[in-house]
């Protein structure tokens, strides 16, 4: 009788162990120790990744919504701020700039395109004769309201599962990152403006 060979036995393959270096400062793309997680930004540019892509979704949404009304995105969002703002009381330039967070010069642009399309109206403000209050009109109306049930439909699909609270703090990041977005871009352009930022081009 011949001796049966044994199968050789496999070495199990190596794991692969985490890196034990912490990266170093200057690699790092915030500094703000909440956001730190085992010395890394890892998580925080993962999330900056989906910022980014869920507002260019958004972007994209709404120009297509607008698209469907035959608007522009600038247009559209005008529409609908002064739309929602009618609820409130009387709806001026400053206050459809300050809702969108845009300069009040895009928002009398936008303004005057809509009262050529017949979808908005000035009228003279009753006590500052240099403002002026701006109007939905009937065929502004009615286009919204011909948009309300998709746009039901969109937004319960896009907030399904979230609370209140959750709206909530939300809410308070994005009015939080909207009015520090225009510093951060004043320091981004310094910065490219700088002899040596060129040099590294």
């Amino acid at each position: 009788m011949t001796d049966k060979k044994r199968p050789a036995r496999r070495t199990p393959p190596k794991r692969r162990t985490a890196p034990t270096t912490r990266p170093s400062k200057s690699s790092l793309t915030v500094s703000l120790p909440q956001f730190l997680v085992n010395g890394t930004d890892l998580d925080f540019r993962e999330f900056v990744a989906d910022l980014f892509a869920a507002v260019g979704g958004m972007h994209s949404l709404r120009r297509a919504l607008a698209s469907s009304a035959g608007l522009s995105a600038a247009e559209f969002s005008v529409v609908l701020a002064t739309w929602h703002l009618q609820k409130k009381g009387t709806v001026g330039i400053s206050a459809i700039a300050k809702h969108l967070h845009v300069a009040a010069a895009h928002v009398t642009a936008e303004v005057g395109r809509l009262v050529t399309k017949g979808l908005l109206k000035k009228k003279p403000h009753p006590r500052d004769t240099r403002a002026v209050l701006v109007v939905l009109t009937e065929p502004g109306k009615k286009i919204l309201l011909q948009l309300t049930p998709l746009l039901r439909q969109i937004n319960d699909r896009l907030f399904s599962g979230n609370t209140p609270a959750d709206v909530a703090v939300l809410s308070k990041f994005l009015k939080h990152l909207a009015d520090e977005s225009a510093n951060s871009i004043r320091i981004a352009h310094a910065f490219a403006a700088e002899p040596n930022a060129k040099n590294q081009k």
